[in-house]
């Protein structure tokens, strides 16, 4: 029989409490501001973050050396927020109305 390994029950454990304190302050916000609850794209989000989550999991609990993997997964997962802050960072006159990501 196949166990998950503790690092990514923890990781999984914690993505889980981070999304119940996100509807706990999603709930206070007024009626109008709240996600909403019934769209499909609000549960996709929720299983991403939990699969983001287990991923890091098993990038941090290997017994090998991990060195090179942490370096592969966060250049990875940083490549496309660096692109995005370099794009904001542009003045709007410079970019068409289809990149423009404000």
């Amino acid at each position: 029989m196949y166990s998950i390994p503790i690092p990514i029950v923890c990781c999984l454990l914690g993505a889980i409490a981070v999304q119940i304190v996100k509807f706990i302050d999603d709930s206070r916000l007024p009626p109008d501001k709240r996600p909403d609850y019934l769209s499909p794209l609000y549960y996709i989000r929720g299983i991403l973050v939990l699969l983001v989550a287990g991923i890091l999991g098993y990038v941090y609990s290997e017994s090998q050396p991990i060195g090179n993997r942490i370096i592969y997964f966060h250049t990875g997962a940083c490549a496309p927020l660096i692109i995005r802050a370099f794009v904001n960072t542009l003045p709007t006159n410079m970019l068409p109305e289809r990149i423009n990501m404000k």
